[in-house]
């Protein structure tokens, strides 16, 4: 997509009006009309190309996060990982009760599908207790392995947080 969108472009940039003055010339309202869907395109390309430079400085950004906190948590850092993660649940747990609430207000149909999403979401946060606990009990020599699951087990609820009080929004809208 980007590469179209940079021939695209160039393309566009690289064309110049000539002054052709023969009886074979386009007719000003076309080329006007030529000249207004060139320009169109052009910003939709540009807009293109700022959406995706957007997406991929914020996942650059966010992988350069996980980096950084992955070298913040070394195993001398055990204690200081779970007491983070025991109150990042506990943050979780708490949106998770809010959307319940939130969701009980509902329609019956919204009700029911919020409903066994919640369930999704209690699930997931059930498996970061067991993950926890693994980080808990990790040693040096599996505590990266550990740490990692933990990490990536909430961040997947987390997300999955998110796209459930979306949905919720959406259809209380």
């Amino acid at each position: 997509m980007l590469m179209t969108a940079v021939a695209i472009t160039a393309l566009a940039t690289g064309c110049q009006k000539s002054n052709v003055t023969d009886q074979n010339a386009v007719p000003a309202d076309t080329n006007s009309a030529a000249s207004s869907a060139l320009q169109d395109a052009k910003a939709g390309m540009t807009n293109a190309w700022q959406a995706t430079k957007e997406a991929t400085t914020n996942a650059m950004e966010d992988v350069k996060n996980a980096f950084q906190s992955a070298k913040d948590y070394t195993y001398d850092k055990k204690d200081a990982f779970t007491a983070k993660a025991s109150a990042d649940l506990d943050s979780l747990d708490q949106k998770i009760k809010e959307l319940s609430d939130k969701a009980a207000t509902a329609s019956d149909s919204v009700k029911a599908d919020a409903q066994t999403k919640i369930q999704e979401l209690r699930d997931k946060r059930d498996a970061l207790n067991t993950k926890l606990d693994a980080v808990k009990n990790s040693t040096e020599a599996n505590w990266q392995d550990t740490k990692t699951s933990f990490e990536q087990g909430y961040e997947d609820a987390k997300a999955s947080c998110k796209s459930a009080w979306d949905w919720l929004k959406e259809k209380m809208s």
